[in-house]
């Protein structure tokens, strides 16, 4: 009896060792898998910065409205690409009777752009969840892309969920200068350049670039000076069919696999992209820009006295180069070194002093690139030249080629009580026109001084 309680009792003990034993492990392998959960967070949205990806590009495409079959062709230019270590966010807002490829569907959906070696159309980048937008992988939601809200949110969800060393925007659509970007037809709104500018404060964004018309005058990108180190923009039209995005992303990973991927390299690379004559704006050289803007303005505004000069000096600025869109009305866009080049050699010391500086505040404002001059093929090597495109300044609305509107419109005339006015407009005392006409403004002295 006492052998048998006694193998009894060690027979126990065994047991309850290895129940210990297993319970031992299970915990430890409970907790370990708990440790690799957390790590794969971690490893998701907190990579330490040598394991971050060198470029979050972030594109937001306005198309809800003539310009989507180039949206979509724009989104499948940029499958064609082979890129590496970046990634590429398209926001996609769709219209309605346009095109009716990809499944025709007409809402607003943001993609991660997937290579496609395919040679079809249809869009094969993946779509994605945002729930700072309200949207699901799955299911058709409509936004209003004119809203700053939305951009805002979008840039949220890129830089949250797609962690890089440098984030850089595109803003795609149509775009009308001084006025608004990123028309929504369906909702009839827009995007101010005002609440552009303050929806773009803080974003940690390195380059800002537009691929619509316009994008590069005073007004714009002075409201931007704040928002990124460089702006890329064209001061005139651009093309419908938008920019080489193929070109544009495979230029991007080439330059990060040099190792030279900065924000200047950057906004080269967009600027580069373009048909269009597109000027590289150097962000934090806008303040002086305005002061020269503001001084020459003066000086100029202070020679028109009479009927005679006031004609002189309207004359020579109307003939002069500018930008304007192909219909009417339209805005007229002063290109600011070819005005200030007029009077450089004036018999006004003080004038033409203050054209000089003028133009060279804006060669400071700008940086020269290096474009195509020629359509390359495999067989042509490419030939290139350096480039340092204009700056536009809103003029007068024009009613006709030669026919000017008989005012300014009330947004662009000087008022502290409007909050959406722009920050130029808000800041300038020697452009822009007053209420009453009586600023000595240039424009004032040009369009509403009575002699």
């Amino acid at each position: 009896m006492d052998l048998q309680h006694s193998g009894e009792v060690r027979m126990k003990k065994v047991v309850y060792s290895a129940f210990f034993l297993i319970l031992t492990v299970l915990i430890l392998m409970l907790l370990s898998c708990g440790l690799y959960d957390e790590a794969v967070t971690v490893n998701i949205k907190g990579k330490a910065k040598e394991d971050k990806k060198k470029l979050t590009l972030m594109i937001y495409m306005a198309a809800d409205n003539d310009l989507e079959s180039y949206a979509l062709s724009n989104l499948k230019a940029m499958e064609r690409a082979s890129f590496n270590n970046m990634y590429v966010l398209v926001l996609l807002d769709r219209a309605e009777g346009y095109d009716e490829t990809n499944d025709n569907w007409t809402d607003t959906r943001v993609f991660e752009v997937l290579h496609d070696e395919g040679s079809g159309s249809s869009i094969k980048s993946k779509r994605l969840a945002c729930p700072q937008l309200g949207l699901s992988a799955s299911e058709n939601t409509e936004l209003d892309t004119g809203r700053a809200s939305v951009l805002k949110s979008f840039l949220e969800f890129g830089k949250d969920a797609y962690e890089a060393e440098n984030y850089a925007l595109i803003i795609w659509g149509h775009g009308t200068g001084w006025r608004a970007v990123a028309m929504d037809d369906r909702t009839g709104s827009f995007m101010r350049v005002h609440e552009l500018g303050a929806v773009l404060q803080n974003q940690n964004l390195c380059v800002i670039g537009f691929d619509t018309c316009f994008g590069g005058v005073i007004e714009n990108v002075y409201e931007l000076k704040n928002c990124s180190d460089y702006t890329v923009a064209s001061p005139g039209l651009t093309p419908g069919s938008g920019w080489n995005y193929k070109r544009l992303l495979e230029k991007l990973s080439d330059t990060s696999a040099e190792g030279v991927l900065t924000s200047q390299t950057i906004a080269k690379s967009m600027a580069q992209s373009s048909s269009a004559d597109m000027t590289i704006f150097i962000n934090e050289k806008l303040e002086d820009l305005l002061t020269s803007i503001e001084s020459f303005s003066k000086s100029l505004a202070y020679g028109i006295n009479s009927n005679l000069q006031r004609e002189e000096v309207f004359t020579s600025l109307f003939v002069s180069k500018s930008y304007r869109y192909t219909q009417y009305p339209c805005d007229l866009y002063l290109d600011l070194y070819s005005m200030a080049d007029i009077y450089s050699d004036n018999p006004d010391v003080e004038l033409a002093a203050a054209a000089d500086d003028l133009k060279k505040k804006v060669k400071d404002a700008t940086l020269t690139f290096a474009t195509e001059t020629t359509e390359t093929t495999d067989a042509t090597e490419a030939v290139y030249e350096a480039v340092q495109n204009g700056i536009g300044i809103n003029f007068i609305p024009l009613l006709s080629a030669h026919i000017t509107a008989a005012s300014h419109s009330d947004d662009y005339i000087k008022n502290q009580n409007n909050y959406l006015q722009n920050a130029f407009i808000k800041d300038s005392e020697w452009w822009v026109p007053s209420y009453d006409g009586k600023s000595g403004s240039l424009l004032d002295k040009l369009f509403y001084t009575v002699y």
